[in-house]
């Protein structure tokens, strides 16, 4: 049995915002480019450096280059650290991501919704690893790599359902982990509101009788 209870405002709140598409000409000299490749950007050098800022972005891979995921992808260009380039030079945006991504992750544009909204919060924030999260929250001053994350989230759009099989997929996948698991239902409006789970497994008793 799952008991579901809103987290407090005061711990993790919801608010709603519009992400942009990036264009050339609203870039500034914090602007690096990278490149995208197969539904990753990548980049590396000083760049690359400057970007992961210890950790909060991407993963480095073993030629040194730093790969970004979409949702990481996304988040910078709203932030307009990044230009997202292809090989040939063709300069990609927001949208253009999103419409690329979205036949293989319909969750995408929610999923970002989310990663936003725990971004702007002062988490750091990682994919999930399978069983159904969607991502891995840290507390906050944690770093990945340096702290493991204490959270996970999974993402819900309002009206979709979520099947039995789903919930206990999860579930089960949080207490595996030793993790805190959260809900993060986003609205129509683009609003973020989170929900704790807890696994609560009920004692048997014998049912009682009249000799």
């Amino acid at each position: 049995m799952n008991d579901d209870e809103k987290v407090p405002e005061s711990d993790i709140e919801s608010e709603s915002q519009v992400i942009e598409d990036t264009e050339s000409e609203d870039l500034t000299d914090e602007t690096v480019e990278t490149i995208y490749r197969e539904g990753r950007a990548y980049l590396s050098g000083p760049d690359a450096d400057k970007i992961s800022q210890q950790g909060l972005y991407g993963s480095r891979q073993e030629n040194g280059e730093l790969e970004l995921e979409p949702i990481e992808i996304l988040h910078l260009l709203e932030r307009k650290r990044i230009v997202l380039k292809t090989e040939k030079g063709e300069i990609l945006t927001a949208r253009d991501l999103v419409n690329e991504i979205f036949p293989t992750n319909p969750k995408i544009w929610t999923q970002y919704l989310v990663f936003r909204d725990l971004r702007s919060r002062g988490y750091a924030v990682r994919q999930g690893y399978g069983g159904g999260i969607d991502f891995r929250v840290y507390a906050r001053g944690s770093r990945p790599g340096e702290a493991a994350a204490n959270q996970l989230v999974y993402v819900l759009k309002d009206g979709d359902p979520i099947s039995l099989h789903d919930l206990d997929m999860v579930t089960q996948t949080a207490a595996a982990a030793r993790k805190k698991l959260a809900f993060a239902l986003v609205d129509q409006n683009g609003e973020v509101n989170f929900y704790k789970v807890a696994q609560v497994t009920l004692d048997n008793r014998e049912t009682e009788t009249d000799e």
